[in-house]
């Protein structure tokens, strides 16, 4: 693809991209007036919309069927089980999830939100799942005033600053912010040649690869960003694809020889591009997003124990590394003190945090929920498992600042912006002055293969200025 319209389409997509940004603000300012009308609404002589005598109702729509219940079953049973351990340690209210399979479509998200909101009645939505549906459900959130805490994804569409008693409460980093940071990575991050230890060359090409979805363009709007801000333009080639051209856009980027791939897509694009890098033969480092876990790249594998030939790196705002931490104890990680799946001596699993294993693990592994075929117990290592723990902290962190007895929407969202938040296995989540942009530091991590399938941290939380230092 030629460089001049590369740039071309580039500077019309960020153009477009401000503009929606400032209807969308002005759009904010209408809504939270109209909002306003909601926050009052949700109460009545009966209490406040969810919170009944001895329930307090949230919901959701996550995917736990199809391509993605991989992601949604996980995520929906690590907040079952921060729910049902608050319920067991707190006398009064019990929280009770109400959630409907959307099969991750957004018109069938939407649907039911509206059930979730207007007939279930649910006090506010927790992991709102998804790209398709937080993107389909925005503006009725933004109408509705309900409270949503932690979005599962980092469309732009959460993005908010200064836009106080806002209702979107969003936790996961917002992907223009990473689509930056990739950038940033990709030029400063001494992760190339041999050895992975040199510098890319100042006349490599980068070649972005996007999924022509919400995920992919929103990655790419915050590429766009970085590469205008350090005027490398000529050097970036910016490549569409979907599941079914992955392969043939796989060989146009190739045909660019280029020094490295910015793999701007999520979930099953992400599978079929690396996939297709895989068949090529390429050996080109990719620098992916913090959606994509291991298990995103594993079935782009040719077999379960031949490494890829290509290094692949990925952001993350999860941060369960500890170089200097041994491996747990039996008593540490709860349950019978073994855990599922894993038949080595615990030794072996040493650079882990302790927070990881005493809280996330000991609750998962001292759980007897399951969804299906899939116990809470084989999920202490599993990435969506761990947001779904962050989520319902996130919620009950906001929970324990208000009277139960006299909460309303409007109540509930001034507490959640009173102070910063400290979140289990990650960092500080900080709504003070109507700003919802997420969190804003990421390690870099790197995918490895031994002693199991994983990304592992080689880089601490950082922020962007941080990196661009380098």
């Amino acid at each position: 693809m030629n460089n001049g319209i590369n740039s071309a389409y580039a500077h019309n997509n960020i153009k477009k991209q401000k503009e929606k940004n400032s209807m969308k603000k002005m759009m904010m300012l209408v809504l939270l007036v109209v909002a306003s009308f909601g926050l009052m609404a949700c109460q009545s002589e009966e209490g406040t919309q969810g919170i009944t005598a001895d329930k307090i109702y949230v919901g959701n729509t996550a995917a736990t069927s199809g391509v993605f219940a991989g992601v949604g079953v996980p995520f929906n049973l690590a907040m079952e089980v921060v729910f049902e351990k608050y319920n067991a340690e707190n006398d009064g209210r019990d929280i009770e999830l109400i959630h409907y399979d959307d099969g991750f479509d957004g018109e069938q998200g939407l649907a039911y939100t509206r059930k979730l909101v207007e007939e279930d009645k649910v006090f506010a939505l927790v992991g709102h799942f998804g790209t398709n549906t937080v993107n389909a459900t925005m503006d009725y959130l933004l109408e509705s005033g309900i409270p949503m805490v932690y979005g599962v994804t980092g469309v732009n569409s959460l993005f908010f600053e200064d836009v106080p008693g806002n209702n979107i409460l969003s936790v996961q980093p917002i992907y223009r912010t990473e689509g930056r940071m990739m950038v940033a990575r990709a030029v400063n991050e001494s992760l190339f040649g041999a050895n992975n230890d040199a510098k890319l060359g100042n006349d490599e090409k980068i070649v972005v690869l996007y999924s022509d979805d919400d995920a992919g363009q929103s990655i790419r709007v915050g590429i766009n960003d970085e590469v205008t801000s350090l005027d490398i333009a000529s050097r970036v080639v910016y490549l569409p694809f979907s599941t079914t051209t992955a392969n043939a856009v796989a060989t146009v980027a190739l045909a660019e020889n280029p020094g490295v791939i910015l793999l701007s897509s999520n979930q099953a694009p992400a599978t079929a591009m690396a996939t297709a890098l895989r068949t090529q033969g390429s050996t080109v480092p990719v620098v992916t997003s913090y959606v994509n876990s291991a298990a995103v790249f594993s079935p782009a594998m040719v077999d379960a124990t031949t490494p890829l030939p290509y290094e692949v790196y990925a952001n993350a705002w999860v941060d369960i590394s500890d170089a200097t931490a041994a491996g747990p104890t039996a008593d540490l990680i709860g349950g019978d003190g073994t855990l599922a799946g894993w038949d080595f001596d615990l030794s072996l699993l040493a650079g882990f945090s302790e927070e990881y294993w005493g809280d996330f693990v000991n609750d998962m592994n001292s759980s007897d929920l399951s969804e299906g075929q899939t116990t809470a117990k084989s999920l202490w290592a599993n990435p969506y498992a761990m947001a779904g723990y962050v989520a319902a902290h996130t919620f009950v962190s906001i929970l324990d600042r208000v009277d139960l007895d006299e909460v309303t929407w409007e109540s509930f969202i001034e507490a959640a912006e009173s102070a910063p938040i400290d979140l289990p296995l990650a960092g500080v989540i900080d709504w003070a002055d109507g700003n919802r942009t997420g969190l804003s530091t990421l390690a870099l991590t790197r995918l490895v293969y031994a002693p199991q399938l994983t990304f592992s941290k080689i880089r601490d939380l950082e922020d962007i200025d941080a990196v661009r230092a380098k």
